[in-house]
């Protein structure tokens, strides 16, 4: 098979900070420094309830519960093997942005295997010495059989991630057929949630929103198959309780109408404090070092 395009700059993994002022070079404060140091070291052990008592309020009300924090990082399998503070700005008056090398591991949705990056990663440290982490979906999933075929062409959805506003999908259209196959996924692709009420693509022209390749249309010759993004409009806090795909229209070479095809109901998963709790006693097991802030 063919991989499509690798998507490794999803939600935590390929965050920046944007803000506004005259940067300046000046270093971080001593406190600063162990702020970053024990969040990023939170991540690292999977305390996720230690990391989130660490962020300011409005990102504890984005999130609203350390549940819906935890799972952002969970649907990656997301790894800090190590990290270090390499630098830092400071821009008044909103704060300091510190810039952490970090060496990780998480889950590639595209290659579906597990892959190691390095990356620089910037924290804000606001006041009164808080942590800022913007720009993750507030809740994410990585279901599992969610998938659709017919005619040869498999729909497997990757990864779900709930921002405000809209509902961001990784997927994969492979072609298991003899005969090469055009998908036109902005054409009549719809979701729906428990209610029935249709929620359409977003077209922009934006390439982090709206996949050019699967925007202008999608052809895959027999073995070939690809991963991409679907972004879908949604109400501003998106709390369905299922969720049902149809992508389409889909047209095989030589013959046969354009058709959709539709995947299985998804049953969006209630979270709770025992996954977060499942996670916690991590730092109490056989990996006992994973939970000591790397350096």
């Amino acid at each position: 098979m063919r991989a499509g395009r690798l998507l490794v700059a999803a939600g935590a993994l390929a965050c920046g900070i944007a803000v506004s002022g005259v940067a300046t070079q000046a270093g971080l404060k001593p406190a600063e420094s162990a702020l970053v140091t024990r969040y990023v070291g939170a991540i690292a052990a999977h305390r996720y309830a230690v990391a989130f008592d660490l962020l300011e309020a409005p990102e504890q009300r984005y999130f609203q519960s350390v549940a819906n924090f935890s799972s952002v990082f969970q649907a990656d399998r997301l790894d800090v093997v190590r990290f270090r503070i390499i630098g830092s700005t400071r821009r008044p008056p909103l704060g300091a942005v510190a810039l952490v090398r970090e060496r990780v591991s998480f889950y590639d949705h595209a290659q579906h295997a597990l892959v190691k990056a390095d990356m620089t990663v910037p924290y804000g440290v606001t006041a009164p010495l808080r942590i800022k982490d913007p720009y993750h979906p507030w809740r994410a999933f990585a279901p599992a059989g969610v998938s659709g075929h017919s005619a040869g062409l498999r729909v497997v959805v990757r990864k779900l991630s709930f921002f405000t506003g809209r509902l961001e999908t990784i997927l994969t259209f492979a072609n298991t057929g003899p005969r090469a196959v055009t998908v036109l996924p902005y054409g009549r692709s719809v979701l729906r949630d428990q209610d029935g009420k249709p929620y359409t693509p977003l077209a922009t022209r934006l390439p982090s929103l709206t996949d050019p390749t699967l925007y202008t249309g999608l052809r895959l010759p027999p073995d070939a198959q690809y991963t991409g993004l679907m972004t879908f409009v949604t109400p501003g806090r998106f709390v369905a309780t299922s969720l049902d795909f149809s992508f389409g229209p889909v047209l095989v070479d030589g013959g046969g109408q354009p058709f959709e095809i539709a995947l299985p109901r998804y049953f969006v998963p209630r979270l709770s404090a025992v996954a977060v709790a499942r996670a916690l006693q991590r730092c109490h097991g056989s990996e006992r070092t994973r939970c000591m802030p790397a350096t």
